[in-house]
This record gives structure tokens, sequence and C-alpha cells, in this order.
């Protein structure tokens, strides 16, 4: 009787604990974008499959144009109960989106992400949400849209074939139209992923461990070439190490040019409709420095990691 006792009891705190880890951990929202949207506790993973709260901001920041162009009123919620969902220590899962405010969402924004060449994301395919908010699923359905539908959105034509394409990019006014390319282009003066200075560090960065690398490589040609010719001709492995070697010098090279050139020179070209202004180079043959860089760290580098 007593190792009856003994096993339900063992049963019941197997059970009890099971239950317990069952329940999602809450944690305030940290995600700026997500802040005062009608909830403030979040669990992760998310809907998404992110486990941490900055991998959801940095998503949802790709967003942040669609938001600003507003083709959904219910588009900031619908996005921050995916990528940040509900959460409650009364319910496993995560409180998501109905797939109702999916859908209005949708049928708003989508032709928006149409017309400038993206496709709807698949992590916000509205079969996966559910259908309506009951005891068996709950999911919020959204305050409804302000404005009734009107079919689908009329895009500009300036704004898709002109300046405002690239009014959904980074720092828009650092970028321009180019006919030709039909895409969008940096100017080359442009800072769009850089504060002022951390380019020209990052720059000397990478000069400074390119020369190292050339110098030391090189000596090890040297040493090993010297080894050679004191002791007899070395073996495969040796001359398969003298190759790496030289590889990398040039891989190496490739950095010193682009430090000797500059960025103008090295990745720059003048824009065909403007001669006067200069853009980030997209085509290597418009700058034959860049192409000689790339070469250069591709070709070398990848020689280099095969041998």
């Amino acid at each position: 009787m007593k190792c009856i006792n003994l096993v339900i009891l063992l049963v019941t705190l197997v059970i009890g604990a099971s239950s317990e880890a069952s329940v999602r951990t809450c944690e305030p929202i940290k995600v700026a974008m997500c802040k005062n949207i009608g909830y403030n506790q979040t669990g992760m993973p998310n809907l998404a499959r992110h486990t941490l709260q900055v991998e959801a901001d940095v998503t949802l920041q790709t967003y942040s144009p669609l938001v600003q162009y507003g083709c959904s009123s219910q588009l900031h919620l619908f996005l921050c109960s995916v990528y940040v969902p509900m959460c409650t220590d009364k319910v496993a899962l995560p409180i998501g989106p109905c797939r109702g405010l999916c859908e209005s969402v949708y049928a708003r924004c989508y032709p928006v992400l149409r017309g400038f060449g993206f496709p709807w994301p698949s992590e916000l395919d509205c079969s996966l949400f559910p259908a309506e908010n009951n005891h068996e699923h709950m999911c919020m359905e959204g305050p409804g849209e302000r404005v009734p539908p009107a079919g689908p959105i009329p895009l500009d034509t300036a704004a898709t074939s002109g300046r405002g394409a690239c009014r959904r990019l980074v720092k828009p006014s650092s970028w321009v139209w180019v006919r030709g390319s039909g895409r969008c282009a940096q100017f080359c003066d442009a800072e769009v992923l850089w504060e002022a200075g951390e380019r020209r560090a990052a720059e000397v960065w990478l000069a400074t461990w390119a020369a190292l690398s050339f110098a030391c490589t090189l000596a090890a040609v040297g040493a090993q070439l010297a080894c050679g010719a004191a002791g007899g001709a070395g073996g495969a492995g040796e001359r398969a190490l003298v190759l790496v070697a030289l590889c990398r010098c040039a891989a190496a090279a490739g950095w010193g040019v682009r430090a000797a050139a500059g960025r103008s020179a090295a990745g720059c070209a003048k824009d065909s409709m403007s001669p006067t202004r200069m853009l980030l180079a997209h085509d290597g043959l418009a700058n034959p420095n860049c192409a000689v860089v790339f070469l250069l760290l591709y070709y070398f580098g990848l020689a280099a990691s095969v041998w």
C-alpha cells in the first residue's frame, strides 16, 4: 500500500511540474515600436520563431516604411501581435492575431508591397492564425479599420518609377532612382549605415589588419622558400602551404588597393544620366578599380580556402 501511495505521489509531482513548465514565462515589452500597444507583457519565442526581443525588434524595423505609409490602421497592431505577441501566465501559447485581422491588413497592404516588388512574408501567412477568438484558440481581433476598404490601392506612378520608389529605404535622401538600371543607388558620399567617423575608423582597421596579414604571409612564404632551398625540394604539403600563403597575400593586397585608392575611386562611378554625380557602383564594369578589388578579394580568398 505504501508503494502504491508513493507511486501516486511521484506521478502527481511529475504532472504538476510538466503543467508548470508548459506555462510561458512573460516579460515586459522592450521593443519601442510595440510599447503602449494595448498590452505590456510578451513571451519568446514569438510566432516568427525569434527567441529574443532584440531579433524581433530588428525585423520590425524593416516594416517601418510600410507603417509610415499608412496602408492599414491595424498594421501596427498586427505586426506587434506576430513579432511581440501578448503573454499571460494563464495561457501556455502566445496570443497572436486572428485570421480576420491578418486578412484585413493583407487586403490593404499587399498591393503596396507588390507595387514595390516585395512578396508577402511567409511568417505573416493568414492561414497560420486562428479563425476566431474562442476558448480553444485565443487571438486578437483588433478594433477594425477606421476607413472602409476601397479596393486595390492605386500606386502613384511617380512613387514607383521615380525618386519616390526610394522612400522605403533607410535615409531616403541618400538614394536616387537610376532609370537605366531600374533601381535605387546610394550617393557616393552618403552616410547610410554609419555614423560620422565610424566608416573611416572601419577602413583604417581593415587596412591595418590587411597590412599585417600581407607582411606575415609574405614572411612565411620567404621562410618556406628559404628552408626548401636549404633542405631540398619540399613535399606536396609544403607547396600547398606556400600557395595558401600567396593567395592570402593577394587577398590582403586587395584591401591594400582599396585603402590606397580610397572609397570614391574604388567603389563609386559616375551616373550615366548626370556625369557630375557620383553613385555607389553596382556594376564592376563601371569602375575598373572596383573590379580589381573584387577579383583579388573573391578569387584569391576562395582559392586560399580551397587549398
